[in-house]
Order: structure tokens, then sequence, then C-alpha cells
């Protein structure tokens, strides 16, 4: 018999992964209350097929990131999962160690330390391997009139506990998700083995592996323009994009296009093209592959990431990629930067191009190296107060990212910005002086200071 379960309150909750509404229920156990957690994007009343996640607590990795386990990875995989589909429910089931307690399953570490699996060491403390039970779930969504779910776990028994209860699961979805600090073939083993969980291909699997979705490589509102590749850098990149989808198969998750021809500034001429592979794993055998399609791209830059390494980095470092444009595959880049990010990621361009700034303005008065190598210097850091710090400074201030250097104008048209577009745009008709150079190297030292002093002064 189901104990009471009463719906306490609920509240909206803005999260890092998207908006949910979260409700409280109230579950009376034998005198005791324990309060579960429903976590509601959309609109899930008397719905069929809801994308559904039943979590149970974990102290350890939820919160802490232990690596015993893979809680908080699928806690925040199916988070996303939920958010792509901008519509579904994860519930959140207070029975901490798989239903015996924080302590026990503290208790139950130890004796894994000294060499027994996870299920031998709850044995071992008196429980049995699995002593969660999944009624109160099936409960929740009744409570909102789920009329079925597409139910993301590997636990076989959450599927058959949901029917028993009266929620019909019309789909499996498989989250498994490896470490890429600790190994956890062997956990996902002993899951299968002793728990009754289901992996298939257990023994191949990448580092990450979730089930495909086609989402948006970014907002489009944070572009100030729509703005086409030119064709010659079209041509270039599918000719790429073919060789990696060839030479990767499908441990090619996407494949991005970054560099100064990616905003339609110019033609293909004397330009270098940055390449970013997202791979599901990113193994000795990849690197192989990406090598061989550098020597047939001499022209073109690689950089791979596994589809884990990218989750790891930090939000304010991922602007990179939300200013890169995929020409294969689809990937969930989640949420676009907030204010506090596009700002983080400004003064990180500010501090790094002064660094390199200030000697080059040196050696260029004092005449220390040849001018040619000076100039060259120059242009690198140009074109990276203009890329990097002037229109991620304008998507602070606008809200919108210029692709096109005219773009740019049309967001700042200061007397300052437009110089450093002239001076940039005379390298192609070869109208530019070492004099006129330097004049614009110090009216970037002199930007770039003004920035720092606003930020320091939280004027900005």
């Amino acid at each position: 018999m189901n104990a009471p379960l009463r719906h306490a309150v609920d509240c909206f909750i803005p999260s890092n992964v998207g908006d949910f509404q979260m409700h409280l229920f109230e579950e009376c156990v034998e005198g005791e209350v324990k309060q579960h957690i429903a976590l509601v994007m959309g609109n899930i009343r008397e719905k069929t097929d809801v994308l559904a996640r039943i979590h149970s607590e974990c102290c350890t990795g939820d919160i802490f990131g232990c690596q015993r386990c893979d809680c908080q990875d699928q806690l925040n995989e199916a988070m996303a999962m939920i958010r792509l589909r901008t519509e579904g429910v994860l519930l959140y089931l207070r029975q901490e160690g798989r239903g015996i307690g924080l302590e026990n399953k503290l208790r139950a570490y130890r004796l894994q330390d000294q060499g027994l699996d996870t299920v031998e060491a709850n044995e071992a403390l008196g429980f049995v391997p699995d002593d969660r039970e999944y009624s109160v779930a099936a409960e929740m969504l009744k409570y909102f009139g789920v009329k079925s779910v597409r139910l993301i776990t590997n636990n076989a028994n959450k599927v058959t506990s949901l029917e028993e209860n009266g929620i019909p699961v019309s789909e499996r979805v498989p989250i498994v998700i490896h470490s890429p600090l600790r190994d956890r073939s062997n956990l996902f083993r002993i899951k299968q083995k002793k728990l009754g969980h289901v992996f298939d291909r257990l023994d191949v699997v990448p580092l990450a592996e979730s089930i495909p979705e086609k989402y948006p490589l970014i907002a489009p509102h944070i572009f100030h323009r729509s703005v086409p590749l030119p064709a010659a850098t079209e041509e270039y990149a599918e000719g790429v994009r073919r060789r990696c989808a060839e030479d990767l198969g499908n441990n090619l998750r996407s494949m991005l296009i970054q560099g100064p021809n990616m905003r339609g500034d110019g033609t293909i001429y004397d330009r270098q093209f940055d390449f970013i592979l997202i791979l599901d794993w990113a193994d000795q055998a990849a690197a192989e592959k990406i090598a061989s399609v550098k020597h047939g791209h001499p022209r073109g830059n690689f950089l791979y990431v596994s589809d884990v390494e990218y989750r790891m980095y930090p939000r304010d470092r991922r602007l990179q990629f939300f200013l890169t444009r995929r020409i294969h595959g689809d990937y969930d880049f989640g949420n676009p930067p907030t204010r506090k990010d596009i700002l983080a990621t400004a003064i990180s361009y500010a501090i790094q191009i002064k660094d390199s700034l200030r000697p080059l303005l040196f050696d260029f008065i004092e005449e220390r190296a040849d001018m040619q190598q000076l100039l060259a210097r120059a242009h690198v850091c140009l074109k990276r107060m203009d890329d990097c710090f002037l229109r991620v400074l304008c998507m602070y201030t606008t809200g919108k990212y210029p692709l096109h250097s005219s773009h740019l104008l049309e967001c700042d048209d200061s007397d300052t910005t437009a110089g450093i577009i002239g001076v940039l745009n005379g390298w192609h008709s070869r109208s530019i002086s070492p004099r006129g150079v330097c004049e614009t190297l110090q009216t970037c030292d002199e930007v770039l200071n003004a920035f720092l002093r606003q930020v320091a002064d939280r004027k900005i």
C-alpha cells in the first residue's frame, strides 16, 4: 500500500541548465516524513511519452562530485536532456545510498577500499544490494497526470516498478557516462551482473554517450546579423569535413570552423583555418587520424577535445565555442553565455592582449627586431584586439555579437574601433606603414587600460 503523499509547495528555479519549476512532495513512512522533489520543465500535465528521470539522492556524488559513482554526471546529463526537449521531469527521491542512508553508505565505502565491490559491501553491512523502491515516483507522476514516460535509466527495476504502479514506460532511454578521472567500467559491470542494469556495448562504450538530439549550435539572437561564409571558405571546409567524417566515422560528434574567415571578412588568400573536433572519445588512434587529415590539409589547424573534456570547460571559457560555426554534426552547446560570462571573457582577453602588446610596442619604438617580423606580430595582436576583445565587449554592451567588421562598426562607430579596423583592412591592400601600425598599437593599449580601469572601479 502506497504511503500518503502530499504536494507541499512549488516555486520557479532558474538553474545553470535551464528554467524549471520545483515541486516539493512529502511522504509519510512509518511516522517519518521524507521530502522528495520534482523538477519540471514545460507543461507535462496529462501528457504521454514524457521524458523523465528518477534520480535517487547521492550526497557524495551530486554535491561533492565523488567519482566512485556516476550520479552527478547522470543528474546533469538528465537535466540537459530534458532542456533539449524543453519538456520533461526529474524526480529526486530521498533514498541515499540505494536506500541504506548516508552513514551506512560511507561505511560501505570503507569496505570497498578493502576490496569488496559495491554490492558485497552493502551485504556485509547486513543490507540487500539495493533497498530502493519507486512507487512514490509513480505517485508523483500521477499528481501531474502523466500518462506514460520515456524513462532515462539503465536500471530495469525502475521500469518494472513504474509499470507495476500504473505508469507505462514507452521507452527506456540509456544514459552511460564514463569519467575522465576514474575508470567506471568495473562499476558498470557490477551493476549489470548483480543489479540487473542494462548496458549495451559495455566494452566499447565511448567516453560519453547520450541520445542524439538536434539542437542549434548557439542561440541565434546573440549574433548581430546572419552572415554566410564566403563560397571559397565553404568549399575548403567541406573538403575537410568529408575527410574527417570518413576517417573518424561515428567518433566525430561535431566539427566546427573558427578563425578570421568564419565571419566573412575576406577570402581564403594566405589564411589559416582553425577546426575544432569534438569527439565521443579521444585516444591515440583518433590523434593519428587527425594528424593524417592535417597532412592532407596543411592550411588547417586542428584542436580536438572529447565530449567530456568540453563539458569540463568553465562556462566563461566556452564563449569561443559560441562564436564558432558548426560544419558537421549536432551538438548541445548549452545556454547562451550570461553577461557575467561575457564580461569575464572580455577581461581575460584584455589582459592577454595587453601582456603581448606592451613588449611589442617597446620593440617597435626601439626597433629591436626585423620590421617584417614586428609587423607580423602586430597583425596577430590587432586581429586579437578586433576578433576577441572588441567584438566580445560589443556583445557585452549591446547584447549582439558582430560577425563582420562592418557590423562591428554599426554597433560601435567610435574613431578608435574604425582606426583599428582600417589598419587591419590595409594589410590586404598593402597600404600600411610601420608608423601607423605603431600608433594603432598605442591606441589599443590606451583602450585596454581604460577598460580595465572601468572594471576595477566597477563602472562597467
